[in-house]
């Protein structure tokens, strides 16, 4: 008994001056000025173009291909990990509106419908790694990728007929209410001071949740302006 106490004892110990070391070390790190790499809260906000394809709504097929206009806007954090490679949690806010460009379904196409719209609401929640560079004196180059999970949480189809194809469908999804998906996104970004400007792209991976109210196989490009604020 005393072996194991002493035993324990030793390894709170340990870990005590290893989470000392470890704090000076990530403080050390945060405040090192030169490099201008220290943590930092930031904003973002983007415009998109969507041309996903595989569209379903529902769980019936739709449409081959649709394309629209995304709009989100972000909240981040910046946590550096050494001088020049950094982690940066976001979540980002997005609404978008597409329209049916490919071939409908023979479901649909039955149904009369030609074309139809679907405005989607939902949440991004993007985990990015990535690494910097100090282009001069007061720029920073940013290479980026990471995974990102889209939760969407309303969906609105519209066709350009009335149809009751969709009525009576007992497909539920498992979260939300309209799923959740796994998209990879990497892009590039500027930062001028506290200002910064950017690009990206996604793309779906997989779907997390089995519904299929309004999933797509996505494909988003982005061009994204932002503030940083004060670094910590």
């Amino acid at each position: 008994m005393l072996i194991k106490r002493l035993f324990a004892a030793a390894l709170i110990i340990l870990g005590a001056v290893g989470a000392i070391q470890a704090r000076n070390g990530l403080y050390d790190l945060y405040k090192t000025t030169n490099l201008g790499n220290r943590p930092y809260f930031g904003v973002r906000a983007s415009v998109g173009y969507a041309y996903p394809y595989q569209i379903k709504f529902a769980r019936i097929p739709l449409s081959s291909k649709a394309t629209g206009l995304d709009y989100s806007i972000m909240g981040l954090f910046r946590a550096p990990i050494d001088n020049h490679w950094y982690a940066e949690p976001q979540i980002e806010v997005y609404f978008n509106n597409l329209e049916t460009t490919g071939t409908m379904s023979e479901e649909v196409a039955h149904e009369g419908i030609t074309k139809a719209t679907l405005r989607t609401i939902g949440i991004r929640v993007p985990i990015a790694f990535g690494w910097r560079v100090n282009v001069s004196s007061n720029v920073q180059l940013s290479l980026f990728t990471g995974p990102e999970f889209d939760f969407r949480i309303k969906t609105w189809f519209h066709p350009d007929r009335p149809s009751n194809i969709f009525k009576g469908t007992t497909a539920r999804p498992l979260y939300g209410d309209y799923g959740v998906d796994l998209d990879l996104r990497s892009g590039a970004g500027l930062t001028f001071g506290r200002y910064y400007v950017g690009a990206s792209f996604a793309w779906k991976l997989c779907k997390i949740t089995r519904s299929d109210y309004g999933a797509k196989r996505q494909r988003l490009a982005q061009i994204t302006l932002g503030y940083n604020f004060k670094p910590l």
